[in-house]
């Protein structure tokens, strides 16, 4: 024990005699961590609109106006034809056209079918998903409400049937209760897994890993005298951005802290035996960084945090059994979004445990091979 307690003690002495490595390990994840979550923004708040008016209609320019006084959308006003608009899109400078038809507001007098062209740019696919769902919003609105202004006084009076939207988790909708804590889990991984890999491997270059393996430390005290200072730093970050969570986003944990901490330990010691496994078989940081750097992109896009895993096809599936952010990233959510109690999480807990305690035997053993 005492072997362990002199090694982390020069550890933290070697992080923090090194300026640059703690501005990366506490500086860097702060600010990334505020500014990142007002970046990557899930609503769609600026749309520019052009409109084909081939009716000339009060109706039809009322609806026009209709768009503007809604916030979202930058009118660029009427173009003459399908050419103009087509070159105005190629050039970004719309993002949807709506094209009414001949004879609009007559159809709409007589009771009869007519149909508004709508035209999406979907270069970025969910800017014109939500687009057009904006648009076609606008429009039902604004056409129940001619129909109930225009309806003929013989006419029998229809049904109004109200529908009321509740959303459990999160009421307001609001992106950054999801994007906040998977910003998160994201910094932990990369302190557990990209700073603890090129640190052995700095070892490695300088020469002083040799001077450690003439010495009659054990591989598995060496390895534990530099995994536990990076999981005491990587335990501290997450707690404050739990705090920065509370005081800039107002997020707060639904559930039990204590439980929250006791699963993000595991997960970083996952972490942390996975950067030195990689730091075991490369040869210098170069090729460390690009292992971490494929690694944390699989991680990241099979999480869950920017698409749902439920879309994703069965052989994506069976890869993130082996993706420790995937269970990490549930956990966050139940926890912070739910509320959710230890009985939901045992197979999260048992996962994780089961990954920390095989990822680490892994790496002492190949420490070991690397060493001979």
């Amino acid at each position: 024990m005492r072997t362990i307690l002199i090694l982390i003690k020069k550890e933290f002495l070697q992080v923090f005699r090194n300026p640059l490595l703690i501005g990366i390990l506490t500086v860097a994840p702060m600010v990334q961590f505020i500014i990142f979550p007002f970046c990557a923004d899930y609503e769609i708040k600026v749309l520019h609109i052009a409109f084909i008016d081939n009716d000339h209609s009060t109706i039809s320019q009322d609806l026009t106006h209709t768009f503007n006084a809604s916030g979202y959308f930058i009118s660029h006003g009427l173009v003459k034809n399908k050419k103009e608009a087509e070159k105005m899109m190629k050039h970004d400078k719309i993002d949807i056209l709506v094209e009414f038809p001949h004879d609009f507001e007559r159809s709409l007098y007589n009771n009869e079918p007519t149909q508004i062209a709508i035209t999406a740019n979907a270069i970025n696919t969910m800017k014109a998903g939500i687009g057009t769902g904006y648009v076609q919003n606008i429009i039902g609105d604004y056409l129940n409400d001619f129909a109930q202004n225009n309806r003929p006084p013989q006419a029998p009076t229809k049904v109004s049937i109200n529908i009321s939207n509740v959303y459990w988790y999160n009421e307001q909708m609001n992106y950054k209760n999801l994007i906040v804590p998977g910003i998160l889990v994201i910094l932990v991984t990369l302190i557990g897994c990209y700073v603890t890999a090129l640190n052995l491997v700095r070892e490695k270059e300088i020469g002083t890993i040799e001077q450690v393996n003439v010495t009659p430390i054990r591989r598995w005290q060496f390895l534990l005298g530099k995994m536990i200072p990076f999981w005491i730093l990587g335990i501290s970050e997450f707690i404050i951005g739990l705090v920065i969570m509370k005081l800039v986003f107002g997020i707060t944990v639904q559930g039990s802290i204590p439980m929250l901490l006791g699963c993000t330990a595991i997960y970083l010691l996952v972490m942390l035996g996975l950067g030195f496994f990689i730091s075991s078989i490369a040869d210098n940081q170069l090729q460390a960084m690009f292992i971490v750097l494929f690694l944390f992109i699989v991680f990241v896009l099979l999480s869950g945090l920017f698409t749902p895993t439920e879309g994703m096809p069965e052989w994506a599936h069976k890869i993130n059994y082996l993706n420790p952010m995937s269970f990490f990233m549930n956990v966050i959510k139940k926890v912070v979004l739910k509320g959710t109690e230890v009985e939901s999480l045992r197979t999260e807990f048992i996962v994780l445990s089961v990954m920390a305690v095989v990822i680490n035997t892994g790496a002492v053993v190949s420490y070991k091979e690397s060493s001979k």
